[in-house]
């Protein structure tokens, strides 16, 4: 625990930049340009609703700005790879406390702006305070999810693209994006399938319950749907298999 905590601390100290500009970008892009709009144009009133596309903006770009954090990180490192050689450390944990302050970064980004984007339509949410921070970390907690879920997909194929580039050279960025689109697409199919279904979406716990400790948006109904335990149980044994396995083909390219 000790030695992850002076990694994240290391961590920390390279990139926290990129934490503090990506939030004065997501201000002046969610708060800053629609007040200057709504400065310069006398007959422009609807500065709330715009701040809250732009808020909403802001977040999407997040998640691409947070992937190329981590992405320049583990760059940093492949530069130098006597970072990893000499680490007394296993390169699952190096690569395991860069996705752990990725994570972190993002979480408190989301955290920012969503709540941002909640304060601009205030006036159509009905609910106290609790509910809309619950609201509001329910989001957030999702969000994170999906995004571990993709950094352990880039490190997979960011091990499979250095592969690559040991076989065929500079153009194995263009198999490796050929590839991971396939792969997606395939996935995606996959998980809309009678098969998935049938083998997956079983033991169902309805979310409804819920609805009660959320606000209530007057210009939208909302209906949470349902999780499903072996599905849930089979993501996590299936995200945790890939970290091992694109953390063991990283260290076999890297210390080739």
């Amino acid at each position: 625990m000790k030695n992850f905590a002076g990694l994240f601390k290391k961590e920390w100290m390279l990139y926290r930049a990129w934490l503090f500009v990506g939030i004065f970008i997501g201000i002046m892009l969610s708060m800053v340009i629609p007040y200057l709009i709504r400065r310069f144009s006398v007959e422009f009133t609807m500065e709330n609703q715009l701040s809250f596309a732009f808020s909403i903006l802001v977040l999407v770009l997040g998640g691409f700005y947070s992937i190329l954090q981590f992405l320049a990180s583990i760059r940093h490192d492949l530069k130098t790879k006597e970072i990893w050689l000499h680490s007394t450390s296993s390169i699952a944990q190096l690569v395991g406390v860069k996705i752990a302050f990725s994570l972190m970064g993002y979480a408190i980004f989301n955290i920012i702006f969503m709540s941002i984007a909640i304060y601009k339509v205030k006036d159509e949410i009905v609910g106290n305070l609790a509910q809309v921070l619950l609201l509001l970390l329910f989001f957030v907690a999702i969000i994170v999810i999906l995004q571990l879920i993709m950094f352990v997909i880039m490190v997979l194929f960011l091990a499979f693209n250095l592969q690559m580039k040991h076989l065929i050279g500079r153009f194995s960025i263009v198999i490796t994006m050929v590839t991971f689109f396939f792969s997606m697409d395939l996935w995606f199919k996959f998980t809309e399938s009678k098969l998935y279904d049938n083998i997956f979406h079983r033991i169902g716990i309805p979310l409804t319950w819920l609805e009660q400790y959320f606000p209530k948006l007057l210009t939208m109904e909302s209906t949470l749907g349902s999780i499903y335990v072996v599905e849930e149980i089979a993501s996590i044994i299936f995200v945790a298999i890939l970290f091992i396995i694109a953390t063991k083909w990283l260290e076999k390219v890297v210390l080739r």
